[in-house]
């Protein structure tokens, strides 16, 4: 029973601990997508498409990093083979299921802000909270549009985290095998 209460006690951790790194990694990946816009829109003389292009992927890759460490040193402590997960292929691996729970993310995204279109006339493709709040000051908050696009974004966190952990768990940072038995 104490053998139980210890894993679950565990795996609660382990949620914890990929929470606050996936909010970590979101809060550089955006930083990092803000500076470069802040950066490229001061000189005026850049497309807006290849600011936002440049932005996305340099806030991807630090997202990634951040991520990578966070995950590798801090949050899945019951590894089978630690220092596989300090090798170049397990990075490739990382940065490619990564890329996969993007992907993931955005066609939930898009599902969402499609059935949002067609069933309330909605189009929120290209909105977001900025925009949002300039359109309707602090009425924002009892726009259709706001909370659309808020339930939209929740459903897309929700499925990049949710593969997220499990590649992550599952694939890459894999339990000792006594361990996977007694689960």
């Amino acid at each position: 029973m104490d053998v139980k209460k210890d894993k679950s006690k565990n795996i609660y951790f382990e949620l914890i601990r990929f929470c606050v790194t996936g909010l970590v990694a979101a809060l550089f990946d955006y930083l990092t997508c803000q500076l470069i816009i802040l950066a490229f829109n001061s000189s005026g003389s850049f497309n807006e498409y290849l600011i936002t292009s440049v932005s996305t992927a340099c806030g991807f890759v630090i997202g990634v990093i951040i991520n990578y460490l966070m995950s590798t040193f801090w949050v899945y402590q019951n590894v089978a083979d630690k220092e596989k997960t300090k090798t170049p292929l397990f990075i490739v691996y990382f940065v490619l299921l990564s890329f996969g729970g993007m992907v993931v993310s955005i066609l939930v995204m898009m599902l969402c802000n499609y059935i949002i279109d067609l069933s309330f006339g909605l189009n929120i493709s290209d909105a977001s909270i900025i925009d949002i709040f300039k359109d309707y000051g602090i009425n924002f908050i009892s726009q259709g549009i706001f909370w659309a696009y808020l339930i939209s974004f929740g459903f897309k966190t929700l499925a990049g985290l949710i593969f997220n952990y499990f590649t992550r768990k599952y694939i890459l940072y894999r339990a000792p095998k006594e361990e996977i038995k007694n689960n």
